[in-house]
């Protein structure tokens, strides 16, 4: 939180070319075992070269439980704080053992279990008896047997103290309203239970027609995870699991210790036999929800149970909203809540990040979908944020998805800016997701950086840095740590070139700080809508679909709540709201709103001339309104909002700042925001294998200033009526520009390739050698296909290509790779050239006179022909390595 005051504060082109640690990647230091102090000089030291600003330590399964938090473990952890500071790194404290917030390791719940998880579990039934049986937690049982016994005790789903919650006897069809539901909880009680199963009856009668509907509450005697509705859970979380961390770090708190990281608190999403109804999981109960929605809906917390299951009449989306709502507040204030005011008294932020039922998605609820957010810390993601110091979201693999965006909208609406974005890695080539992606290469992994940098991203957080590499011939996901969703990228061949990475990303992030992005459209957050309808409903893949519409067509955007509405300020048909200017607002499939003052707010926004579109389903409730709710006047498609309709509505929105094009366009990625000088900053990124060209209009004339992130120097501002820019392919460009007049002022060209004289290229076909390694002998190799295929498909390092490279005419030649894989060093005469970690791979070799020079490439492919040889998880082919193209040696044009 200091470093970004700090970054603001200092000079912006000093922050651009030294970016402090706020910008810098950051990594979870994977810890499978307490690490001597000459393991944490080594690999600290190592983080640091590498380009990493920020670590935060995490206990994994490998490590016993038994170790976390022990004298030892805290001996350790004081001494890695340590050197960080000495090294001028950052640390954050990441709470948890493994992950899930909130257990330390399984101490929360020692010696007390009223703090373990309780939950509600309901079955409807026309019988006087009836069994609640076959819990079960399919969501941690699909990650296999050690993430099953890590959360439960002796690998057992148990419960006790099954109480009956409330019982309902209502028609077995249509139910008009809650006056028709007759509450029998006093009749009904539990007859028989055992540590799987309870049986209740109900002492009454129950009618031909009628069904009887049963909510009964259990408190696990086996999972390690509390009960998230409980404050004292939460304190006696800290007291055991964070307390004796901040303690033994001392005066390494607030620096460089300044941080503590939460990651995804939630109780179980459990199943069962008799599972019916809106609602896909158990609830969290705890003696203070009763009166917590009594206050919220009016209604009695018995029969509000029942709406969230079927239709109890015309309130039933309004009660589940306000159900959900206050089941949220209740759960958001005991954990984060209790959490921030610790964090307050030790003077450090607290951030992390909850479930985000979205990861590797556009659509709201398209990633974690066996899952209902609602019983979770996972759907009312602003009043989440409220908690935090700063804002920090998950992702999940090398795609553009909604978690930065959604995270920016957040912060901003929170009064801060941009986010952290964890990413992780799981497996796409078998069902086993931990075994992750030793293939990944340091080009996909850039890539995705500056595709989270342009969607709102601040800093990168990678998941993660390892202690150690695993164990051979042992394929267990998780328990060995190669497979803990790898890659951990220390320890990819390619990791030597990590600092390129780390430099050149943390200058686009410094580059974009000090401007507000251009956001014409605004988006609904439709918080009360996902409530009331659940994960299913069209509002989440509507959402979804106008994302993707937008960007495709690089419309920027952001998500507004509710609250932001109520507190807008509209001037000139633009809506003005948490430092944003928004000309439009996007409505996806809302179906109820918390509130008339929304409603008031977007008619007023379009009296002014603001642009208001809705698609799928209509308004239909407003919890506060008595009267029956009016559509919302809008342009409406009641379908999924398609290509053509996203260009009808930018087509309605004023022209603001430079213009941009880019030729194809599904390849040209750009961040675009103005500073309040009159400055415009703009990022463009060819995210593609061919060059592109992108035009850029200023009305009649521009200057422009060409900020290189590679190398952080700063062109000075030259004036153009147009400027072409050439980006070849993974190429970015940073560049500032302002609205002026230059009479004369002409058309200008950006490009970063060489004039090369293609039709004197000569072919480098012939002639190589190979060793696997420097101390290995020289075998002859082909260029044309990578040495997987040749001998070598286990070898995961740095290869060794030599050539003796005949130079016939004196000129300034360049050497062009058209295929590494995937990182590569290039050395003449025994004089390193240059390093490549992504395309394109050209190198420029200087002013050669004719003769005899020795060609060295040393290529570093990743780790996955090494770590996945054996394993089920190589998938049906080796992973590509080395030089699969011929190289070319081409001169200059005279």
């Amino acid at each position: 939180m200091e470093q970004i005051r700090t970054g603001q504060d200092i000079d912006r082109r000093d922050l651009f070319e030294n970016p402090t640690t706020a910008f810098r990647p950051s990594a979870y230091w994977f810890w499978h075992s307490i690490p001597t102090e000459e393991v944490c000089h080594a690999q600290l030291a190592d983080f640091k070269q590498k380009g990493i600003g920020t670590i935060l330590i995490q206990a994994r399964l490998a490590m016993s439980r038994d170790d976390y938090l022990s004298p030892g473990y805290l001996v350790a952890y004081r001494a890695a704080a340590g050197i960080a500071a000495k090294l001028g790194l950052k640390l954050g404290i990441y709470d948890d053992y493994n992950w899930i917030s909130g257990h330390a390791g399984g101490r929360t719940v020692v010696d007390r279990d009223d703090l373990r998880e309780r939950h509600l579990f309901w079955m409807s039934s026309g019988d006087l008896r009836g069994e609640i049986s076959g819990i079960h937690p399919p969501f941690t049982r699909k990650m296999g047997s050690d993430i099953f016994e890590w959360q439960y005790e002796g690998g057992r789903v148990e419960w006790c103290e099954w109480m009956v919650a409330s019982a309902l006897l209502h028609s077995s069809g249509e139910v008009g309203s809650l006056d028709e539901i007759v509450d029998v909880t006093t009749q009904t009680s539990v007859v028989r239970s055992d540590g799987v199963s309870c049986t209740y009856a109900f002492d009454g009668e129950i009618k031909d027609g009628q069904t009887i509907t049963v909510f009964i509450s259990a408190r696990s005697t086996t999972s390690r995870l509390i009960n998230y509705l409980l404050p004292e859970a939460t304190v006696r979380f800290i007291d055991v699991g964070l307390d004796p961390l901040v303690e033994a770090l001392g005066d390494l708190v607030p620096d460089p210790v300044g941080l503590v990281f939460y990651d995804q608190p939630a109780a179980g999403f459990y199943k069962w036999d008799q599972i019916s109804g809106s609602l896909g999981n158990s609830l969290l109960f705890a003696s203070t929800l009763p009166d917590a929605v009594l206050q919220n809906t009016g209604q009695p917390f018995a029969k509000t149970l029942l709406a969230l299951l079927r239709n109890v009449g015309p309130d039933t989306l309004r009660l589940r909203a306000q159900f959900y709502a206050a089941y949220s507040a209740l759960m958001n204030d005991a954990f984060s809540g209790t959490l921030r005011r610790w964090a307050e008294r030790k003077g450090i932020a607290l951030t992390g990040h909850e479930i985000l039922p979205h990861i590797s998605s556009w659509a709201l609820n398209g990633g974690f979908t066996s899952i209902d957010p609602r019983v979770a810390l996972a759907v009312d993601f602003f009043g989440i944020d409220a908690y935090r110091h700063e804002t920090t979201v998950d992702s999940n693999n090398f795609v553009a998805q909604l978690a930065p965006k959604l995270g920016d909208s957040v912060a901003r609406s929170n009064g801060r800016s941009r986010c952290v974005v964890e990413t992780y890695a799981s497996a796409e080539r078998t069902p086993v997701r931990a075994a992750g992606q030793w293939e990944l290469t340091l080009e996909t992994m850039r890539a995705q950086a500056i595709r989270l940098y342009c969607l709102g991203t601040r800093q990168f957080l990678w998941h993660g840095v390892y202690q150690t590499d695993g164990r051979d011939n042992d394929p267990t996901p998780f328990a060995n740590p190669r497979f803990d969703f790898a890659p951990g990228i220390n320890f990819e061949p390619w990791w030597g070139y990590h600092d390129l990475f780390s430099q050149e990303t943390a200058r686009i992030s410094a580059f974009i700080e000090p401007a507000t992005p251009r956001t014409p459209v605004a988006i609904l957050y439709p918080l009360h809508t996902a409530f009331a309808e659940g994960p299913r409903h069209g509002h989440a893949t509507h959402i979804g679909a106008w994302c993707e519409g937008l960007l495709a067509r690089r419309c920027d955007f952001m998500f507004v709540s509710e609250a932001d509405l109520a507190k807008a300020r509209i001037e000139d048909g633009q809506m003005l709201v948490s430092g944003l200017v928004f000309d439009a607002l996007i409505l996806p499939s809302v179906t109820v709103l918390e509130t008339k003052k929304t409603v008031r707010a977007l008619e007023t926004f379009r009296a002014a001339g603001g642009v208001v579109w809705s698609s799928g389903d209509r308004l239909s409730t407003v919890c506060d309104a008595t009267d029956p709710v009016a559509a919302v006047a809008s342009t409406h498609i009641d379908r999924m909002p398609g290509g053509s309709d996203i260009d009808a509505l930018l087509a309605g929105l004023p022209p603001s700042g430079p213009v941009i094009t880019g030729h194809p366009a599904d390849r040209l990625w750009q961040w675009v925001g103005y500073e309040d000088n009159g400055w415009w900053r703009i990022v463009l990124f060819n995210d593609g294998a061919a060059a592109l060209e992108s035009e850029i209009f200023f009305n009649d004339g521009f200057d422009c200033e060409v900020w290189s992130a590679t190398t952080g120097k700063i062109e000075e501002a030259a004036a153009f009526s147009q400027l072409t820019v050439t980006l070849e392919a993974q190429e970015v460009r940073c560049l500032r520009l302002r609205q002026t007049t230059h009479g004369g002022a002409g058309d200008g060209h950006l490009s970063n390739q060489p004039a090369l004289d293609l039709a004197r290229a000569v072919s480098l076909v012939d002639g190589w050698s190979f060793a696997p390694a420097a101390s290995a002998a020289f075998v002859p190799i082909s260029v044309e296909t990578g040495w997987e295929t040749q001998g070598f498909a286990d070898l995961s390092g740095t290869g060794i290509y030599r050539l003796a490279l005949e130079i016939g005419d004196e000129a300034d030649w360049f050497l062009e790779l058209p295929d590494v894989a995937t990182v590569v060093a290039a050395s003449l005469d025994g004089r390193q050239i240059d390093r490549r970690g992504w395309r394109p791979y050209r190198f420029a070799l200087g002013r050669l006179r004719p003769g005899v020079h020795s060609l060295e490439l040393r290529v570093a492919n990743t780790a996955a022909n090494r770590y996945y040889a054996n394993t089920p998880y190589l998938g049906d082919t080796a992973d590509k390595s080395g030089l699969s193209a011929v190289p070319k040696l081409i001169p200059l044009t005279h």
